[in-house]
C-alpha cells in the first residue's frame, strides 16, 4: 500500500451513483476507499457523530451543511464557505477545500492565464465560489458572475466585450444532455481561454467551441483528480503516511481518459469498420457497439427495409439517436454508419466521449451487398468523394484498410494509446 493507512475513508453524498471517487483514490494508492449516500441533512449530523471514518470526503449538497459540524476550518474552506474534505485530528473535525488547489492545477496545466485577465464566471452555485477565490488570489483584473435571474445574465453578459477567460461551473453541457452549451464564445473578440468545470463528456460543446478558434481549452477531468489527491495528501499527513506528488495526478488521469474514452470508426460503408472495430474492443477488453446494429434492432427490421418503406430521412433520425446512445457510452469501440458523418450533431457526439477514426478503403474493394446507397460503383465514387472531407474533419486520425485487417487493427490502438498522452 505504500504507506497508506489502514484507517477507514469514504465519500459522503446524496446520489453518488457514478461517482469516480474510488477509482481515483484507488489509482492514488488507496484501495477500500468507499462511498456513503445520505438522504439529508440529519443523515449527515448521524454520520459526522459516529466517528467511524478517520477522513473523508463531502460532495453535493452537503459541502455548506457540514460546516456547523465540524470543529476548526481551514482558511481556503473558510474563504470560500465549503468544504470537501473532512480529517480526523485526534478528537477534533478539520475540515478544508481542495477544490481551489484542483482547479488552479487543472488551469496551470492548461496554460489558462488568471492574472490581469477579465474573467466571466458562468454559475452562481458552489463552484462558482471556488472560481471566484481562485480569480482573487490569482490577481484578475476583473470577475463577473452571471446567473439566469442577476443583473449580468445570459443576454447581458454579452455587453462584456473585454472578457479574456470564460469558466463554466454550471451543469449545462454534462451528458446525458450534452448537446447544449451555456452560451456563445463566438460573441467574445477578446476570448483568451475557457475552463468548463464538466468533465463528462470530455469534450463539452464549449469545449469544442473553444478548440475550434484556436483558444486554450480544458475540461474538468483534471481538477478532479487533482482535488483527490490533496484531499489524499491530508488523510496521509495525519496518519504520516506517503504523500502523492502532482506526477500521480498526471497518471491517474491518464488512466482515467483511457478507461473512459470511446474508439469511434468512421468510414463508407462496407470500408471494414465493424470488422475492425470487433477486433479493436477484443484486443482491448472494451464493450463493441455498431450503431447500424442497434438501429435495426430499435426498428425489428433491416436497414434496406427501413429505406424502402420510410426513407432516408427517417432512417437519419432513427441514426441520430443510436449515434447519440452509443457516443454517451464510457470506454466502448463504436462503428458508426456510412452517412452517419453528414449530421452536424452526430459528428459532436463522434468525439464528444471519442476518439475518432476514419477508415479508408479503395472504393473498388468496398462491399456493396446490402447497402441501399452502394448500388452501383459509379455512386459509391460520387459518395465517396463527397464525405471524405466530412470524415476528416470528424477524426482525429485516418487508417486505411487496403491490407491485411490485423494491421487496420493495430494501427486504431497504436494511434488512440498515443492520443492518451497527449489529452492531459
Amino acid at each position: 500500500m505504500g504507506g497508506v493507512s489502514g484507517n477507514k475513508y469514504c465519500l459522503v453524498g446524496k446520489s453518488l451513483p457514478h461517482t469516480l471517487s474510488p477509482r481515483i483514490h484507488a489509482l492514488l494508492g488507496r484501495d477500500g476507499y468507499g462511498v456513503r449516500e445520505l438522504a439529508d441533512a440529519g443523515a449527515l449530523a448521524v454520520f459526522v457523530r459516529s466517528g467511524e471514518y478517520a477522513g473523508y470526503n463531502v460532495t453535493i449538497p452537503y459541502k455548506r451543511d457540514i460546516i456547523p459540524m465540524l470543529d476548526s476550518l481551514s482558511e481556503e474552506a473558510e474563504k470560500i464557505g465549503a468544504v470537501n474534505t473532512v480529517v480526523r485530528v485526534g478528537d477534533r473535525l478539520v475540515g478544508y477545500n481542495t477544490d481551489i488547489g484542483g482547479m488552479e492545477y487543472a488551469m496551470r496545466k492548461a496554460g489558462i492565464e488568471l492574472s490581469g485577465r477579465n474573467i466571466l464566471i458562468l454559475g452562481s452555485g458552489g463552484t462558482c465560489q471556488t472560481a471566484k477565490n481562485l480569480c482573487a488570489t490569482s490577481g484578475a483584473a476583473s470577475v463577473n458572475v452571471v446567473s439566469r435571474s442577476g443583473e449580468c445574465n445570459y443576454e447581458s453578459c454579452y455587453d462584456l466585450q473585454d472578457t479574456q477567460v470564460i469558466i463554466n461551473t454550471t451543469p449545462v453541457g454534462m451528458s446525458p444532455n450534452a448537446y447544449a452549451k451555456p452560451l456563445n464564445i463566438k460573441k467574445y473578440s477578446k476570448l483568451e481561454s475557457v475552463f468548463d468545470c464538466i468533465y463528462n463528456p470530455l469534450e463539452t460543446l464549449l469545449v469544442r467551441d473553444a478548440r475550434e478558434r484556436g483558444l486554450k481549452a480544458a475540461n474538468g477531468l483534471n481538477m478532479l483528480v487533482e482535488q483527490a489527491r490533496l484531499a489524499h495528501n491530508l488523510f496521509q499527513s495525519e496518519v504520516g503516511g506517503q504523500i502523492a506528488d502532482e506526477d500521480k495526478t498526471l497518471r491517474a488521469a491518464r488512466a482515467l481518459i483511457r478507461e473512459r474514452t470511446n474508439i469511434v470508426l468512421v468510414g463508407m460503408a462496407g470500408c471494414g469498420k465493424s470488422t475492425i472495430g470487433k477486433s479493436v474492443a477484443k484486443k482491448l477488453g472494451k464493450e463493441f457497439v455498431d450503431t447500424d446494429c442497434e438501429i435495426e434492432k430499435a426498428e425489428g427490421r433491416s436497414i434496406p427495409e427501413i429505406f424502402a418503406e420510410d426513407g432516408e430521412a427517417y432512417f437519419r433520425e432513427i441514426e441520430r439517436r443510436e449515434v447519440e446512445k452509443a457516443c454517451l457510452k464510457l470506454g466502448a469501440v463504436i462503428a458508426t454508419g456510412g452517412g452517419a458523418v453528414l449530421d452536424e450533431r452526430n459528428r459532436f457526439f463522434f468525439k464528444a466521449n471519442g476518439f475518432c477514426a476514419a477508415i479508408s478503403r479503395d472504393v473498388n474493394k468496398l462491399a456493396r451487398a446490402g447497402r441501399p446507397l452502394s448500388k452501383s460503383l459509379d455512386e459509391v465514387k460520387r459518395l465517396a468523394g463527397a464525405r471524405y472531407p466530412l470524415y476528416m474533419q470528424a477524426s482525429d486520425v485516418e487508417i486505411e484498410n487496403n491490407d491485411k485487417i490485423e494491421c487496420a487493427v493495430d494501427s486504431v490502438i497504436a494511434a488512440f494509446e498515443e492520443s492518451i498522452g497527449r489529452e492531459i
